[in-house]
């Protein structure tokens, strides 16, 4: 009986949001960032944190891929509770050859229920590179996503050749209202 309790609730915030009963970003449009929370991570003396616009659009050529389930959780928007279901998972694709990277793409995507139930609001997908000893020396940041969406996250490519400091590892990292909620890495070796 709970559980179906709380199935009601959680489909009556998206069906609030998606019909505009609240906000559709925290920040009601104005030009806002959310810090993003880096607690537990390790980071070198001469951490280097660039923004980047990015293409929330593109898809790039797959050369690794691979895909991290985002876990459940609650976070609150506008005075509204909202509650990410099991089913959605993060994406992260890069291209290149050695420390060498081509193209990167990162992205949210849900399947089943959680593509109507989840909604995601003030969003960001990042890129951390880590060196061998797995301290991050270079955080690339996409774009601050305001605006809700239902089952997906605007995607973050950055398609432009760039060679990395250090071999290790290359993370994408999904931030939801400035808390991490999951990373996918692929490791960069000679």
């Amino acid at each position: 009986m709970q559980k179906g309790f709380i199935s009601a609730i959680a489909i009556s915030a998206t069906i609030l949001l998606a019909a505009g009963a609240t906000p559709a970003s925290a920040f009601d449009g104005a030009d806002v960032d959310i810090p993003s929370d880096y607690s537990g991570e390790e980071f070198t003396d001469d951490l280097v944190i660039e923004d980047v616009p990015g293409d929330p659009e593109g898809w790039a050529t797959r050369g690794a891929a691979g895909s991290s389930p985002i876990e459940t959780f609650q976070y609150q928007v506008g005075g509204l509770t909202i509650s990410i279901p099991t089913g959605c998972a993060l994406t992260h694709v890069i291209k290149g050859g050695g420390k060498t990277i081509t193209n990167q793409m990162a992205g949210v995507d849900c399947v089943g229920p959680s593509a109507l139930l989840a909604k995601f609001c003030n969003t960001r997908l990042e890129f951390h590179y880590a060196n061998l000893s797995g301290k991050t020396y270079k955080i690339t940041r996409g774009p601050l996503n305001s605006p809700c969406r239902s089952g997906t996250v605007n995607s973050f490519n950055v398609a432009k050749d760039h060679t990395l400091a250090h071999y290790g590892k290359a993370c994408a990292q999904l931030f939801v209202n400035g808390k991490r909620r999951a990373v996918q890495c692929h490791s960069i070796t000679s």
